[in-house]
Order: structure tokens, then C-alpha cells, then sequence
């Protein structure tokens, strides 16, 4: 719908909720203008290229359970270019066995080794409740799992499946997929999207890779890269002034209203302004960090995924070979992630530019000729990889868009922090605040 009133419009954030947010509210008639710190739109949805090393700046798959998300797909003419992967597993090793982990729920996790009959059956009947829960909360919004928010996720899968699911499946998978411990987060996470996961084994890439969704969202729409914002100022009354260094100078630029579309954690230092309860909000917002050493082979390798327990790997949680593609250019290579443990280590030691030598020793010992076949190395690190939601944020998620729908805004807020850790969440959280303007100034 066209707004009789257009707006100026600042977008800071050029990720994918910030994206979502600026196609809609384009498309509603306002003057839209995205200011992104990176050199390209996407933020942690996209590709790089270091020495000819390829890797995702961040989220590496799409999970298909997601009906808006899907259809935003289709609006993008992009379904055409999913790539399904079916039946995705991982080998994972503890101190003294080993064992194949399902990373999608259904039948074969049943045949997970060292659960009792008494485990499994207490698994199907904790799936019976997880299909009464798939039409009550929503995969793209954690704050839909409200009675599991306040429950850590090892508490609670200690209570529906037992330790065993938890040693054996679940944390396994947290920690290598996620980087996250089960004793860290809420359970509300797992609530809203597992039982939207039961009955699928697929999941999905885009052919030409993450980036595809952000170019194809950035089409037609005013991005100015490499843009730094510094300040955001909304006044009771005139114009919103951002200001941000654009090509080495700093420039101030006026909007009727502004959307912040950066993480979380970075907006109280943005908005020196924000009133008492929203400054409180911001201060519990967290993310985790992520390190990955990315090897460049000179040999091709066998493809395969290895997870490992906490106990067996100080260092790695995720050890994966992939497969090369000469014809598309892309040499084989080994991806290397740090556990939990060893990330915080690494960002509290001034550790993040040399990961590779944390691991070197555990790497090794997975491929002993890699140093005679590594031809290069890239260490990459994610500041702020994921959201985390603890036990009681997703309260505090929703108390805060509460009490701001409350009142008419000239400022909003996206992110998937405010929705959920998944690409579908971000995007979720785009559509919402469009909706909003729309309200308002429509």
C-alpha cells in the first residue's frame, strides 16, 4: 500500500532485516536511504574472498520451515536457486566412543547409541508434544516459546528427554552449529523451531552462495557501503540527524524517522539518547563470538563433518572437509571452529588473529600431512555471530517492543535479536518494522 504521507527514511544497518525493512517500506512510497559499514550489503549473510579462500560471513544455511520467508523467496525469483541438502549428520567424538548425530529430529535419532528404551520412548512422546506445540509458536520469533524463556535448555531437555538426549544430541549440536553450551541459553529457541523441524531432513543453500539473498534484496534500493555511523540523534521534534563518515569524511544527514538495523549490542553507543528502560534493554542484549581457521588445500579432499564433545576438545567443536570445484575455481578446504571455551579465550587473550595456532596441535592430529598440503590460511573472526537468548530475555524482547508499540516512534529497531538467531528471524524482524511505519504514517 502507497503512503499518503511519505517519509524520509534512514536505514542504518545494511544486514538482512535492515534490507527487508527498506524493500518494504520503498515499496510503500517512503525515501529510503541504507547506510552500511561493510563494503557490500548483507552483514552476516554473504561471502568472502581472502587469497582465494571462500567463506560465509556468517549464517551458512536456510532452514525451510519459515512460510513468509519463503515466500519472500518467491518474490525474489530466488527458489529457483535453492540447492536442497537432505539428510545432514555429523560424526561426533567424546573421550572413548563415537557416535553418528542427526542434525535434523526425526526416526534415525532414535538409533543414536547409549539411549535406553526408556530414553526413546521417553523421545517420542517428547515429539508427540513438540507437534501439539507447531501450531502455537512461531520458528522466526523465540518470544512465541514464552514458558520456556525463563528454563535454561539443558534443564529442560534434562526434564522431557534425559541427560543422555542432552550428552548425546542436543548440546553436541548447539555447540558445533551454534556455539552454544545448553547451560548458557533459554530453551525457548529450541521450542519455537524444533517442532517445526519434525518431518524434514532438508535443508538449503543457494547455488552462488549466501550472497545471493542480499544482492537480490539491495537491488533498486539507495545502499551506501562502507558508510560508519557514529550517532543517532531523534529529537522530541524536527528532523532525525545521523551522522556517519562516508569516504573518510564525516557527514550529517537528516531523515524524518530512522530505523536502526545494526546489532543489538552496538545501538546504546549509537543513541547516547535512549530513554531509561530502553538503555536497560540494550545493556542485556549479547551475542557470542565465533572463530573459524579456514585451510586452503593443495589436494582434494573427502568431504565429511566431525563434532566434538566438550570433554574430548578444548579447541575445536566443528572440524569439516569440503570437497574442491575446479571448474567453479573453488579449491578444497578445511574449516576449523573454535569451541565456546577457546572463542572467549581467544577474544580475552588477543588471541583472534592467530587462531591457527591455538588449534594447530588438534588440527593436526585430524589431517597429520597438513603442513604439507596446507597451501594458505585465513583466520576469521565473528565479533557477533548469534543472539543469545538466555533464560528471561525473551521477556525482556517483548516487553520492549510492547512498550514502544505503545506510543508513535519516529524510531525503530530490527535485528534478529529482536526475533530470532536465524536468517528467518532477521527477516521477520524487517517485515515487522515496516509494518509498523506503515501504521503509523500510512
Amino acid at each position: 500500500m502507497a503512503t499518503s504521507s511519505p517519509q524520509r527514511i534512514l536505514v542504518v544497518g545494511g544486514g538482512i532485516a535492515g534490507l527487508i525493512a527498506a524493500r518494504r517500506l520503498t515499496q510503500a512510497g517512503h525515501s529510503v536511504r541504507i547506510l552500511e559499514a561493510g563494503p557490500v550489503p548483507g552483514g552476516r549473510v554473504g561471502q568472502r574472498e581472502v587469497r582465494g579462500i571462500r567463506f560465509n560471513t556468517g549464517a551458512r544455511l536456510l532452514y525451510p520451515f519459515s512460510k513468509p520467508f519463503n515466500a519472500l523467496l518467491e518474490e525474489l525469483d530466488l527458489t529457483k536457486d535453492l540447492i536442497p541438502i537432505k539428510g545432514m549428520s555429523a560424526r561426533c567424538y567424546d573421550v572413548d566412543s563415537d557416535w553418528l548425530v542427526e542434525l535434523m529430529p526425526g526416526i534415525k535419532t532414535l538409533m543414536t547409541p547409549g539411549l535406553s528404551l526408556a530414553d526413546k520412548a521417553r523421545f517420542i512422546a517428547y515429539g508427540a508434544q513438540l507437534l501439539a506445540l507447531r501450531f502455537k509458536v512461531s520458528p522466526d520469533d523465540a518470544t512465541s516459546a514464552m514458558a520456556q524463556d525463563s528454563v535454561t535448555l539443558a534443564d529442560y531437555v534434562r526434564r522431557h528427554m534425559g541427560q543422555r538426549a542432552l550428552d548425546m544430541m542436543v548440546n553436541p549440536v548447539f555447540r558445533s552449529t551454534r556455539s552454544w553450551d545448553a547451560k548458557d541459553i533459554s530453551a525457548a529457541f529450541f521450542a519455537s523451531t524444533m517442532p517445526h523441524m519434525l518431518g524434514l531432513n532438508t535443508v538449503n543453500v543457494f547455488k552462488n552462495g549466501m550472497a545471493s539473498l542480499p544482492m537480490a534484496l539491495a537491488a533498486g534500493l539507495d545502499v551506501t557501503c562502507n558508510a560508519t555511523v557514529l550517532n543517532i540523534d531523534v529529537p522530541a521534534s524536527g528532523p532525525c540527524t545521523v551522522t556517519a563518515r562516508i569516504a573518510g569524511s564525516d557527514s550529517t544527514l537528516e531523515a524524518d524517522l530512522v530505523v536502526s538495523a545494526v546489532e543489538g549490542s552496538l545501538v546504546k553507543d549509537l543513541i547516547p539518547s535512549l530513554s531509561a528502560p530502553d538503555a536497560a534493554f540494550f545493556a542485556g542484549v549479547r551475542y557470542n563470538s565465533l572463530g573459524i581457521v579456514h585451510y586452503k588445500m593443495r589436494r582434494q579432499l573427502t568431504p565429511g563433518m566431525r563434532f566434538f564433545t566438550a570433554r574430548n576438545s578444548k579447541t575445536i567443536s566443528t572440524y569439516q572437509q569440503i570437497k574442491g570445484d575446479p571448474d567453479k575455481g573453488i579449491s578444497p578446504q578445511i574449516y576449523a571452529q573454535l569451541t565456546p571455551e577457546a572463542a572467549q579465550h581467544a577474544a580475552e587473550h588477543g588471541l583472534t588473529d592467530s587462531m591457527d595456532k591455538m588449534m594447530a596441535e588438534d588440527v593436526t592430529a585430524l589431517y597429520p600431512e597438513l603442513a604439507r598440503d596446507c597451501e594458505d590460511l585465513h583466520n576469521q573472526w565473528i565479533a557477533r555471530k548469534l543472539p543469545v537468548f538466555y533464560p528471561g530475555y525473551g521477556a525482556a524482547v517483548r516487553q520492549f517492543l510492547d512498550r514502544r508499540q505503545a506510543e508513535p516512534q519516529r524510531l525503530y529497531f530490527c535485528g534478529d535479536y529482536l526475533a530470532q538467531s536465524l536468517v528467518t528471524g532477521a527477516a521477520a524482524s524487517g517485515e515487522r518494522v515496516a509494518r509498523e511505519v506503515a501504521r503509523r504514517w500510512n
